[in-house]
């Protein structure tokens, strides 16, 4: 039986980008390659993601942690310090199972 997907939650996001650029997009819907606009822009911007998530190495120190919670209470005041570090754990949690994972399929 087919895995089934749990709906993701939406957002609404409005982008300028060169009028080619949305022919070619366009184009593409035309194809019947994507369904729509929408799914142009995030396959182009789930593959940049890919790209360039797995180029970033952070170098985690004191001053980048209190840097990091700082901008976190900024940016979500109602998150405690203690349920962000749960999140930085169950984050890096996923990254090492994705890293095994990714050692394991190279085997």
């Amino acid at each position: 039986m087919p895995k089934r997907r749990e709906k993701t939650m939406l957002v609404h996001v409005s982008v300028r980008i060169p009028e080619g650029t949305l022919k070619i997009a366009d184009m593409l819907v035309d194809l019947g390659i994507f369904k729509d606009r929408s799914d142009v822009i995030n396959y182009a911007i789930k593959q940049t993601l890919k790209e360039y998530l797995q180029k970033i190495r952070i170098q985690v120190t004191p001053q980048f942690i209190e840097s990091y919670f700082k901008l976190l209470e900024q940016a979500s005041p109602r998150l405690t310090e203690e349920e962000a570090a749960r999140l930085v754990e169950e984050i890096r949690g996923e990254q090492k199972r994705q890293k095994q994972k990714r050692n394991k399929s190279r085997s």
